[in-house]
């Protein structure tokens, strides 16, 4: 059976915390403000922190997690 395009979930875009910064043109430590506070997911890949750019859409465009 195959999956309708309208229920699938975005797939997730990683970004290193300096790409994302430039991605979202915020500062590091708006960034970490908003990891802190669990408004974005703290993701990590090896000794790398990385956040999916998805998030960081949804809480520019206002959307609650």
């Amino acid at each position: 059976m195959a999956r309708s395009p309208n229920t699938t979930a975005p797939q997730p875009r990683y970004a290193t915390l300096a790409e994302a910064i430039e991605y979202c043109r915020s500062s590091r430590r708006s960034l970490e403000r908003r990891l802190a506070e669990g408004k974005l997911t703290r993701y990590k890949n090896g000794y790398r922190v990385i956040v999916d750019l998805n998030e960081i859409d949804s809480l520019l465009r206002g959307e609650r997690p």
